[in-house]
């Protein structure tokens, strides 16, 4: 009984722990990003400790590339089911900041940034 009992606790003990470490959907993904239906740009997410972090690494137009390699997106975490909260977002070329909420949709992700009662939605598409 006790052999039962301690298998069983190893066991769960290795499940939880494994869980702890499941990589978020979005971690160590690259994304096509578009503006009015036109490629932009690339942006890699990345996570550590549940927060999801984006990092613009290149761009279609000259003017752009003095972005590449800037912070876009920040502080996102997993809501569950594929949404994302919390975040903030910015647009490099106006260089403003949006509160971020995003939905993981295959591979689409629909972005929302918002100000104030205003927002803008964009959809980036896994490359």
């Amino acid at each position: 009984m006790k052999l039962f009992a301690k298998t069983t606790l190893a066991i769960a003990g290795i499940s939880l722990g494994s869980m702890a470490f499941a990589a978020d959907p979005l971690a160590n993904t690259t994304w096509q990003t578009y503006d009015e239906g036109k490629p932009k740009g690339v942006v890699k997410i990345t996570e550590s400790n549940g927060v999801l972090t984006g990092k613009l690494i290149s761009t279609v137009s000259e003017k752009g590339q003095k972005h590449v390699g800037m912070t876009i997106i920040s502080g996102l975490k997993a809501d569950g089911n594929g949404k994302y909260s919390g975040g903030k977002i910015t647009d490099p070329e106006k260089n403003k900041t949006y509160k971020l909420t995003a939905n993981l949709n295959g591979s689409n992700l629909d972005l929302k940034g918002h100000l104030g009662p205003f927002s803008r939605s964009q959809t980036w598409k896994k490359k």
